[in-house]
């Protein structure tokens, strides 16, 4: 194994002991604290603070957990945010496994490799080597099931839904899904307390979009969590709330914290996917029939239709109900939405790859872009009004093969190409929208690496470039 690629511990000794059996005494006495839990999970939500914070919480969740035989180690989904580097989508890094002072935990490549193959997933390592939201849960997973592998996926500027999507084409009958998060953070006591009562009852309503406006470090991927929960009919259990001020810290800017369970609805398949839900109709909230009567509205009509009702509590658009209405919604397409606001960017996020029908892809980056893109605060219903919303439907990427730089440089075609930089297991995009900020191809790709997290010469040699091109949508009365 002298060649295995080994992810050390980055936190050791500062969110937990460093010394073995220190830091199994400190976790066997957690689960001691914490009540019995009837039966195992399917999936959790937990926190990863500093031990001494958040440690109690977690275990509440990881009580649930049985030994699982050395025969048939069980496979760990471990899902967590960026906390120290920006990323464009998610990465699954390229490790043979884990360390922590309580020993090796192997990375389980079929579930690596299944999710490589997914667009907007990498094998950045960079991400993980001192990403603390994996780390803190390993050590618990390491007492309680003992035999596993694990699949550890950092995720950054990709939406809930796509994360969702990651799951339910990798994850197995048995696998077990751990979602990394705390609540608000540096609040009084009181007002961390109100705060994490509302992601409560939205995580307990399964509620992927009202858990989106919350503090969450994690809202991402508890919106995945909850999307999945909603899909194969699994219903969340509160193990245990409590905030920094309740264990160990200073009660005037506390840490919210919280662990939930996940179990199959009573009567449903562990593992079945649920139905999507129809909606619309005469329910308060649905699909309003004036919204697809009439002259079929654009596309970025039915955002705007979407975020309003979403934005003020109700239940937005359905694809579904859209693709009976417009079957050309049911191809395959990939579609950029940008939100701007007095001609200042307020939100844009996209898919490169079609994998989804194109009602779906539109709505939920539509909400994306409004509600979680990391670069700004979520949208407000009273902004939505002076917001411009356009829809940019993607081609297909095709390989850009070039010489040198000078080739480069000479065969772009300012305003025409979208534009895909990939370099050392990172990747970003530039719509052809952005050639207008950034005419002059030098800049653009230098801006393009930065986007990417590389150096702004990095174009220069040995980037892959693949282009597409863009039909932009504007709501009427529009220039553009």
């Amino acid at each position: 194994m002298n060649n295995e690629r080994v992810r050390q511990p980055a936190v050791a000794g500062m969110f937990y002991p460093k010394e073995s059996k220190a830091l199994r005494a400190m976790v066997e006495g957690l689960l001691e604290q914490a009540p019995t839990v009837a039966n195992e999970p399917l999936a959790m939500i937990v926190p990863h603070a500093g031990f001494i914070y958040s440690g109690l919480t977690a275990a509440h969740a990881y009580k649930g957990l049985v030994r699982a035989p050395a025969t048939a180690p069980r496979r760990v989904f471990l899902l967590g945010p960026s906390h120290r580097v920006w990323l464009d989508g998610a990465s699954v890094g390229d490790y043979d496994a884990y360390l922590t002072p309580l020993g090796r935990i192997p990375v389980d490549r079929e579930g690596v490799e299944c999710l490589a193959r997914r667009p907007d997933v990498s094998r950045d390592e960079e991400p993980h080597r001192l990403e603390h939201s994996l780390e803190t849960q390993l050590p618990f997973l390491q007492v309680t099931l003992v035999n596993f592998r694990i699949v550890p996926i950092v995720y950054g500027e990709i939406s809930g839904g796509h994360l969702a999507d990651l799951l339910e084409a990798c994850v197995k009958p048995g696998d077990l899904i751990v979602i990394s998060t705390d609540l608000s953070h540096y609040h009084p006591y009181d007002e961390a307390r109100r705060l994490d009562g509302i992601s409560n009852q939205a995580i307990l309503a399964r509620d992927p979009r009202s858990i989106a406006g919350c503090e969450a470090c994690g809202r991402i991927g508890v919106g995945a969590m909850l999307e999945t929960a909603r899909r194969r009919r699994w219903r969340p259990v509160l193990a245990d709330l409590r905030n920094s001020g309740d264990t160990a810290g200073d009660r005037n800017r506390v840490v919210g914290y919280a662990s939930y369970l996940f179990h199959a609805d009573v009567g449903t398949a562990d593992h079945a996917p649920a139905s999507p839900p129809v909606g619309g109709g005469s329910a308060p909230g649905g699909v309003a029939p004036a919204v697809l009567s009439g002259e079929a509205p654009g596309l970025p009509e039915l955002v705007r239709a979407h975020l309003t009702a979403s934005l003020e509590g109700r239940s937005g658009l359905s694809a579904e109900r859209l693709i009976e209405e417009s079957p050309e919604l049911a191809r395959q397409g990939a579609c950029f939405v940008t939100l701007t606001r007095r001609g200042a960017l307020r939100g844009c996020i996209g898919s490169l790859v079609a994998h989804r029908p194109l009602a779906e892809d539109l709505l939920e980056n539509g909400l994306s872009a409004a509600l979680r893109d990391p670069r700004f605060a979520p949208l407000t219903a009273a902004e939505l009004a002076g917001t411009e919303i356009e829809v940019s439907l993607l081609t297909p990427p095709e390989p850009f093969p070039y010489r040198d730089a000078a080739d480069l440089l000479a065969r772009l075609k300012p305003g025409v190409h979208g534009v895909i930089l990939s370099k050392q297991g990172r990747r970003a995009t530039f719509l052809p929208q952005v050639w207008e900020q950034l005419p002059d191809p030098v800049a653009f790709l230098g801006q393009l690496c930065r986007k990417a997290g590389l150096d702004g010469d990095s174009w220069r040699e040995g980037a892959r470039i693949q282009v597409y091109t863009v039909e932009k949508r504007l709501e009427k009365g529009r220039k553009g």
